[in-house]
């Protein structure tokens, strides 16, 4: 068996792409789905190397079912891919809800927070791991980005930061990815043959995807934020 991979919300067109690239590569894949999408989740394969597990992002007994998933079908997890997308009402500030805060807290702020603990966890007992994170958000969606996206999105981001600063457990490698293209299926190319070419070797900043440069050698088309 190949390497065992592990990408978040296959609802979203990267978490797709992302899925389909690395069975291709001959890799066990398990994707998570969660009703916080708006998305239905696609059938990405029925091969014996390949597992959906629910994910209920407000929960945290919820990530420590998809990650023992995960284990009791492959055995281990030597790669994840965090994708942070969030699905909320494009609002301004003073006319969204606070219920609805509350629910995009909970399972955009408060599920990267759960999730990621628990590989970082699973990473450590195994000795080592890639830990991928990845804020994508496609040019469509950047026009008057709503205030409760920014805040969620800046949230993801500063954890990223801090986890690829600290570097987290001996062993693990943390990669932090930024695209504002709507080309899933290249920027889910950019990221396997990125992670595949830099192996346990950190890049110590952002790794920004920019369609046209560096598709054939990902570390040509590298820019810091």
């Amino acid at each position: 068996m190949g390497r065992v991979v592990l990408v978040s919300d296959v609802q979203t067109p990267l978490g797709e792409e992302l899925a389909r690239r690395y069975l291709a590569e001959g890799a066990s894949v398990a994707v998570t789905r969660s009703n916080q999408q708006s998305r239905e989740a696609p059938l990405v394969s029925e091969s014996d190397g390949f597992l959906l597990t629910d994910w209920n992002r407000r929960s945290p007994i919820s990530a420590r079912n998809v990650l023992l998933a995960v284990a009791n079908r492959f055995g281990r997890i030597d790669e994840a891919v965090v994708v942070q997308w969030p699905f909320v009402e494009a609002r301004l500030l003073p006319e969204t809800s606070y219920e609805s805060m509350e629910r995009a807290v909970d399972a955009w702020l408060k599920g990267p927070l759960f999730l990621v603990k628990g590989l970082l966890e699973v990473f450590a007992r195994n000795g080592g791991g890639r830990l991928a994170l990845v804020d994508y958000a496609p040019r469509e969606a950047v026009g008057g980005r709503p205030p409760l996206e920014a805040a969620l999105r800046g949230a993801f981001k500063a954890l990223s930061q801090s986890l690829m600063e600290s570097g987290g457990p001996s062993g693990v490698t943390v990669h932090c990815f930024e695209s504002v293209e709507t080309l899933a299926r290249d920027f889910a190319g950019f990221i396997v043959e990125t992670l595949a070419s830099r192996g346990d070797k950190p890049a110590g900043k952002w790794l920004r995807f920019q369609p046209g440069r560096g598709l054939l050698s990902p570390l040509r088309g590298l820019m810091g934020s």
